[in-house]
């Protein structure tokens, strides 16, 4: 009995392991092993290993410099969660990327983060600001955070902009996602009171922002519910 315990605690530290050097990975990505050991604060010999154990599963791959990345894998299981809101999602999104030229996307929150759900890049040639399905970052930082957080009940410690956002419909901040990039983002109120956030990045000065409000806040009209 004692032994079976001890491997079944042994699993589950492995499990955790592997999911917190995944989560690192697409949080920090492209990323060295030492950079997901440092942010996982695993021992980097343990990290690697880890990261060797999920690249030959798929669920991460290298890029040409040998740094990781999210792999295929990782599509295959989510493409089963959210599966209606993610195709609506897209839908929207297309529509919204293609008439900014912006890369729009679609943010929920999963835990204190903001996780970026799903990414649509504009069909132009010019390159737009990359930005992957998986990326995390805290909800209170940046737009796609504070426009979730605003479709939630008031906090005492939120945000002046969380409490604006509310009435506005929208929220702007710039640099806290990317680093010199802005973004916009409005609040989605989904089904069974699930919240989301539609968002775009771009370059200050080569956005028509207020189209580019009506057209997420269409989007979000339209994801209502989902």
């Amino acid at each position: 009995m004692a032994e079976g315990k001890k491997t079944a605690v042994s699993g589950l530290q492995t499990l955790e392991r592997g999911l917190s050097v995944l989560e690192a990975v697409a949080a920090h990505a492209p990323c060295t092993a030492a950079q997901v050991g440092e942010a996982t604060g695993l021992h980097r010999s343990i990290a690697y290993r880890v990261l060797c154990t999920l690249e030959a599963r798929g669920y991460l791959r290298r890029d040409q410099a040998g740094r990781y990345e999210v792999g295929l894998a990782v599509l295959t299981v989510a493409s089963a969660v959210h599966s209606d809101l993610q195709a609506m999602a897209h839908a929207e999104l297309s529509t919204v990327a293609e008439a900014t030229g912006t890369t729009a996307f679609l943010a929920v929150p999963h835990g204190d983060d903001a996780l970026t759900l799903v990414t649509v890049e504009p069909p132009a040639a010019a390159a737009p600001v990359s930005y992957r399905p998986g990326v995390r970052h805290p909800l209170t930082r940046g737009a796609p955070g504070l426009a979730i957080l605003a479709a939630q009940p008031p906090r005492p410690t939120e945000r002046p902009e969380v409490t604006l956002a509310r009435d506005l419909g929208h929220v702007r901040t710039s640099g806290e996602v990317v680093p010199g990039i802005s973004s916009l983002a409005v609040p989605v109120r989904l089904r069974a009171g699930r919240v989301a956030s539609a968002c775009v990045l771009f370059v200050a000065g080569r956005l028509d922002e207020p189209a580019a409000l009506d057209r997420l806040h269409a989007a979000a009209d339209r994801l209502r519910g989902t």
